[in-house]
């Protein structure tokens, strides 16, 4: 019997393919080396909202399969989008399987902190200021000399926004916090941890029976892209092991299949570990 068409969907600021660069870096050709006749990017709005992004995916499934079923691999918000397609849309008809990669279903406190950089006070200065310390600590072996510029920007401008909490002013952690995740936008919302509270119960009555599989990523804040750094050092001092964006306890869902070593872009094959058998992983576990 032939295997089922494979859809990739991207996540928050994503996209499909940007001219020579696939989202999902070289997924596609490690799933065609396994037998994958069939494997299709989708390109839903990347500051959308669920509701938009789930009905651009429902459409662009379509299009490339006109009919019958997928096994859908969604990486970060791409895996909300399919959550939510199949409990409020046509995703029972869409979709054979999901498989997610770093996918926050009970959100991120990154996104609680850029909602309202209020919420840096459930944590304190104290644990916000012994997670900058483990990171610059590690950071010392991983760059003896001087830590790349970004980082320095970054480290200097979240202490800076803690040193203005202590007086009550969150107006400077407000602009650090929302700039830095480029979430003013409908995405913010959804990804904040109240909100996928709501949307995606424990249970996962939701998915009303679609067979589904997690992967996550969790490493020492230091050693996660410097796009990463004040995400990584928030979830750091949250106590939660994460891949500098997602904590690893959200991004599981019952059948939780493995947590890799890489942080939240080298899910997707963007950093320097070899993600490849992960994919195969995930090929070989789809029903014939």
């Amino acid at each position: 019997m032939p295997q089922l068409p494979i859809v990739l969907t991207h996540g928050y600021l994503g996209f499909g393919t940007l001219g020579p660069f696939n989202y999902f870096n070289k997924v596609a050709t490690t799933l065609a080396q396994q037998g994958a006749q069939q494997v299709y990017a989708v390109d839903v709005p990347p500051k959308g909202s669920l509701a938009d992004r789930s009905a651009q995916l429902a459409a662009q499934i379509r299009e490339h399969v006109p009919s019958g079923k997928v096994h859908l691999i969604a990486h970060s918000m791409g895996g909300l989008d399919s959550r939510y397609l199949i409990s409020k849309g046509n995703g029972r008809e869409l979709i054979a399987t999901l498989t997610s990669l770093g996918s926050p279903f009970r959100g991120t406190f990154a996104a609680d902190v850029a909602a309202n950089p209020a919420n840096l006070l459930k944590l304190g200065t104290g644990k916000l200021l012994a997670a900058l310390l483990r990171f610059q600590t590690r950071g010392l072996t991983l760059w003896p000399f001087a830590a790349p510029k970004q980082i320095q920007f970054t480290l200097g401008a979240f202490q800076d926004a803690i040193a203005r909490l202590n007086s009550s002013d969150y107006s400077n952690a407000a602009t650090y916090f929302r700039g830095l995740f480029s979430l003013d936008n409908p995405a913010l919302h959804e990804l904040t941890t109240d909100n996928c509270s709501k949307l995606f119960p424990d249970d996962e009555s939701d998915l009303q029976g679609v067979p589904t599989a997690s992967y996550a990523g969790a490493l020492d804040s230091a050693a996660a892209s410097p796009f990463l750094t004040a995400p990584a050092i928030l979830l750091d001092a949250n106590g939660e092991p994460n891949d500098g964006l997602v904590p690893v306890r959200s991004a599981s869902l019952k059948n939780h299949r493995g947590t890799l070593a890489v942080d939240h872009l080298g899910l997707v094959g963007w950093g320097p570990t070899d993600v490849s058998d992960c994919f195969r992983q995930i090929y070989a576990g789809f029903p014939a």
